[in-house]
């Protein structure tokens, strides 16, 4: 398993949009329990995700081993489960009683190059259509006031903004506003994200380096993760000590103070934008398509009214 605090993967999202076909159409294969629940996933939910396949592979190895003859296969108690056998309101143990899980955290080793690279990747989201998209859900009902997606870091902020009362065409003030708080908001949750598996201790921290090209930091730390997945039980669970005994501090630990460190100068931070500066060419592209969006919505709002 492994998660990365928002804005360290800055590829293209076709690859994100992959890598959850890819994993939701494998869990979905597990049987009709698992593709229905899968169906019902709002949006790219990950914990969710990996919850299911918890779930199945903890109750097929329970299963089996009821069995006892070796006729019974994982196969054949995950395609006749039922909604009543897997979701009985207890929680089932989980994969590691079962299986050697490792689990991985990418971890910014510049917390400053890396709020930044978060600020960038919020303007990439609004220059690919972030609003256009908010408003064309919006009007298709896609975002009902009580959805988890609506509450989504993104989403909220937009619909926020496409909903704002006295709303008027070519105002770049309250645009500008809005980018700088969708920057915030996203920066906040990425510190959330930080201090969260700070206080995991079943996750090794992997330092991802920022201050170079994509392909070389995605390279560096593939080869940190594999090495690590190479290591025998006993000297992975080493890594994951705060210290060994002789009072060496393992790679994961070190990237955890670290990044607890730097937490302290990150008042410091300056949020600077790079392409979407007021009266830019792109700033004034992205004002015109909220002209657009912001009239779709509250055209749609009225219509509610009336």
């Amino acid at each position: 398993e492994m998660h990365c605090s928002t804005g360290v993967d800055d590829d293209d999202e076709s690859l994100d949009a992959a890598a959850w076909t890819d994993a939701s159409t494998h869990v979905s294969s597990l049987g009709p329990v698992f593709e229905k629940r899968v169906q019902k996933l709002p949006g790219k939910d990950w914990y969710r995700l990996r919850r299911l396949l918890e779930v199945a592979y903890t109750i097929s190895s329970e299963e089996m081993d009821k069995g006892g003859n070796g006729t019974i296969t994982e196969d054949d108690v995950l395609k006749n489960l039922t909604d009543a056998e897997v979701y009985t309101g207890i929680r089932s143990g989980n994969l590691k009683d079962h299986y050697d899980v490792r689990c991985f955290f990418l971890c910014p080793h510049d917390r400053m190059l890396h709020f930044a690279t978060v600020d960038q990747r919020c303007e990439q989201m609004l220059q690919r259509g972030l609003l256009q998209e908010t408003a064309n859900l919006y009007v298709r009902g896609g975002l009902p006031d009580d959805s988890q997606v609506t509450r989504a870091i993104g989403y909220r902020q937009a619909l926020e903004y496409l909903q704002r009362p006295d709303a008027t065409n070519d105002d770049p003030e309250s645009l500008a506003t809005f980018i700088d708080n969708f920057a915030t908001a996203t920066r906040q949750y990425a510190k959330k994200q930080m201090q969260w598996f700070r206080r995991d201790d079943d996750f090794v921290f992997v330092p991802v380096r920022m201050d170079c090209g994509k392909e070389e930091r995605a390279s560096e730390a593939a080869n940190i993760i594999s090495n690590m997945c190479k290591l025998s039980s006993a000297n992975f669970e080493a890594e994951l000590a705060s210290s060994d005994c002789e009072g060496n501090v393992p790679l994961s630990a070190q990237t955890k103070i670290e990044n607890e460190l730097q937490g302290k100068k990150m008042k410091f931070f300056m949020s600077k934008r790079t392409h979407l500066t007021e009266g830019s060419n792109e700033f004034l592209a992205l004002l015109k398509e909220a002209n657009e969006c912001t009239k779709m919505v509250q055209d749609e709002m009225k219509s509610k009214v009336t």
